[in-house]
């Protein structure tokens, strides 16, 4: 056995040209192998992995696009609500000011109604106690007079007297 460990020992540096050429024949049918059956799914995989990256991206860029829109959108919208609520509110402070207004003016309106109501009926009153003044001073008079002449008055003299007294009083009163 020395001998043969000692032939193949002889020169580990020597070129062993039949492995290398088999080595070299494996190599060869191991890389057509796998061009054929690996790397052709591999690659295919991977393009349709960089397609589907790519179509996310794109996608995402869309969406993201879309969203800055829609938010541009509601940004938009909810202002012009505020401007709306606003003005909503601004014509509800002016309804309630002309209201308010108009009721006001309702209300000096009724009371003066209420006060030229009161005159009339303070006037109305007014007379009826001059008309009862002026009744009961006729009455006085025609007594006075006829207790004054001692003789009964007449019915012309009476109506005189009466239309006399009647200018002496309103002279009076109007004084």
């Amino acid at each position: 056995m020395p001998l043969l460990f000692a032939a193949a020992v002889a020169d580990p540096l020597a070129p062993d040209y039949v492995t290398m050429g088999v080595t070299l024949v494996v190599f060869v049918a191991l890389l057509a192998i796998l061009y054929k059956f690996a790397w052709g799914p591999i690659l295919a995989g991977l393009k349709k992995r960089e397609e589907s990256i790519f179509g996310a991206r794109d996608e995402a860029i869309r969406v993201k696009a879309e969203a800055e829109q829609l938010r541009t959108q509601l940004q938009a919208e909810y202002a012009a609500a505020n401007d709306k609520i606003r003005t909503m509110l601004d014509e509800a402070r002016r309804d309630a000011d002309a209201l308010k207004v108009t009721e006001r003016e309702a209300g000096a309106k009724d009371a003066q109604a209420e006060r030229e109501r009161a005159k009339r009926e303070i006037e109305t009153v007014k007379q009826q106690a001059l008309q009862e003044i002026r009744v009961q001073t006729i009455q006085l008079a025609a007594l006075i007079s006829s207790k004054a002449v001692r003789r009964t008055v007449t019915i012309n003299d009476h109506d005189r007297l009466v239309a006399e007294s009647l200018d002496e009083l309103s002279k009076n009163v109007t004084a």
